[in-house]
């Protein structure tokens, strides 16, 4: 999702960002004494205050925002510490979050696409300050309004290029994915679930507006640039070398058995999506792994520079400079002050059914990174960084957001109760039928006329496509444009899945029980041809 929100979070406080979603597509609230929170060892040594601190209010805060699981791990010294797993990762088996599972870290995975163009940038292939349009090969930005020369490599990498598209949705994989030109030219969803054609709305370089179709341009430039994919050249140029082991760009059944179920905002499981770009955060890996790279930016525990040789102290520290007055960006990262001295790096991260988030202390080299396996999880992430703030640095910063509130409540017990109004007509009709078959006003005939069959053939037909759309099996293909946006089975889904083999089967009956008077009809017309 997709990275379909902004995920960076302004420093110094959090502020979570609101969502850009239909409201026919919103959650379901949970009871709030729903409780997942079951928390696991941690995987190293956890005795410091954060981790007992997370210990005795990770359930209650589970509980509060309605997210199944989470894991976090620490980074102090420059290094991971301590992982931890808290709740559930799937809610059907009952079955306990592991540290070492692999998650979906949304919007994050932009800094290490920041990463992969540094690498160009070091190499010489690529100016930081070069138009985006010198490198790119199989689309250009066009404008009547601005200059296209404008949208430089640092612009697209701080969001300031002046750029439209703030993310884009995922598809199921059934689905063949789009094309990255066919993202750009808005040809990836339908509105209003796509962002439209990628343009310049505003002057670049003189304001911050988050634009997941500028990472976009990223990923096409390291393409257009390298001839290879991107993931080829992300693993051979940045994550083999950091050693994130777990770390990959697209969902395999190996991956999946790795990792938690994501869940929708009314406990719905999601499964496990795709984007159709991976530069704006498709990364899968594990909280570990993911720390670890957000470590590299800062010295290692033994003197490691930043960057980790993979990229230069330099290159690591031109990242890390804010590079409008009136914005918190750097290139990727959301860069800031708070609590005086502290320079800290942050950002979040949301796809359906996943969200994440890491912040550091890049001046005392300090810092987290959590997952959880649900699209509520914004404002939780919000309150465990509130949590980590008041145990590091012993003071408050700010109140705990609510729990996010939506309206697919309602637009489900709209549907509950017109299914529940349909099935009572379903079942009158039916006892109707019976009725007058026993008093003899209809009998059992098998229809011989192709017109007695056309209702039962046509509900039929559209309770397979009904079928075959929610709930055939990832290996049968799904042939939609991906101009046509598709979802998961949300509750209302199964409400109306319910009623279509009602439908069949009343029309059924009236089929093979047609009226007496009818039949008589019938007859007469025979005997007058």
């Amino acid at each position: 999702m997709n990275a379909l929100y902004r995920h960076r979070v302004p420093l110094p406080g959090p502020r979570f960002p609101g969502r850009k979603i239909a409201g026919w597509i919103l959650a379901l609230m949970l009871p709030s004494a729903l409780a997942f929170a079951i928390p696991t060892p941690a995987s190293t040594n956890s005795n410091d205050a954060f981790a007992i601190a997370l210990d005795e209010q990770m359930p209650e805060l589970l509980a509060k925002y309605g997210v199944p699981g989470a894991v976090v791990t620490c980074i102090e010294n420059g290094d991971i510490t301590w992982t931890k797993a808290f709740g559930r990762a799937n809610l059907s088996t009952g079955a306990p979050m592991k540290p070492g599972m692999v998650f979906e870290h949304g919007s994050n995975g932009k800094v290490l696409t920041a990463w992969g163009i540094m690498r160009l940038v070091e190499e010489g292939k690529v100016d930081l300050d070069a138009p985006a349009n010198r490198y790119l090969k199989r689309w250009q930005i066009r404008s009547t309004q601005f200059d296209p020369n404008g949208v430089t490599i640092r612009r697209l990498l701080s969001h300031t290029a002046g750029l439209t598209a703030h993310g884009y949705g995922d598809y199921s994989q059934r689905r063949r994915l789009p094309t990255l030109v066919e993202m750009l030219e808005g040809k990836n969803q339908m509105p209003p679930f796509g962002p439209g054609p990628l343009e310049i709305k505003w002057q670049p370089g003189t304001r911050e507006e988050y634009s997941g179709g500028g990472f976009l341009l990223a990923q096409m430039v390291i393409e257009d640039v390298t001839g290879e994919s991107f993931a080829s050249f992300m693993h051979r140029e940045v994550t083999a070398p950091l050693g994130l082991e777990t770390l990959e760009w697209t969902w395999t059944p190996k991956l999946e058995a790795a990792a938690p179920m994501p869940y929708g905002e009314s406990l719905e499981p999601i499964g496990y999506r795709q984007l159709g770009c991976q530069s704006i955060g498709s990364e899968i890996c594990s909280v570990p792994d993911f720390a670890r790279f957000i470590a590299a930016a800062v010295t290692g525990p033994h003197g490691e520079p930043a960057g980790r040789g993979v990229l230069k102290p330099e290159s690591v520290a031109v990242m890390l400079e804010i590079q409008t007055n009136s914005s918190d960006a750097g290139l990727g990262y959301g860069v800031g002050w708070a609590n005086g001295p502290h320079k800290m790096l942050g950002h979040s991260g949301a796809n359906y059914g996943w969200t994440a988030y890491f912040s550091l202390d890049a001046s005392q080299r300090e810092g987290y990174v959590i997952a959880n396996n649900s699209m509520l999880g914004g404002p939780f992430n919000v309150a465990v960084d509130n949590l980590w703030r008041r145990i590091t640095w012993g003071k408050a910063y700010g109140a705990d957001p609510p729990r996010q509130t939506t309206v697919t409540v309602h637009f489900n017990q709209i549907v509950l109760r017109i299914v529940l109004v349909l099935w009572a007509l379903l079942l009158g009709i039916t006892w109707r039928i019976a009725y007058q078959t026993v008093r003899g006003k209809r009998r059992r005939q098998w229809p011989h006329s192709k017109r007695r069959w056309l209702a039962p053939s046509a509900l039929a037909l559209m309770a397979f496509a009904w079928w075959y759309l929610w709930y055939a099996p990832q290996s049968l293909p799904l042939p939609l444009s991906p101009v046509i946006p598709d979802f998961w089975v949300m509750p209302f889904v199964d409400y109306i899945s319910t009623v279509l083999p009602g439908l069949v089967g009343v029309s059924l009956l009236i089929a093979i029980h047609p009226r007496r008077n009818a039949e008589l009809k019938t007859e007469k017309e025979a005997i007058s041809r």
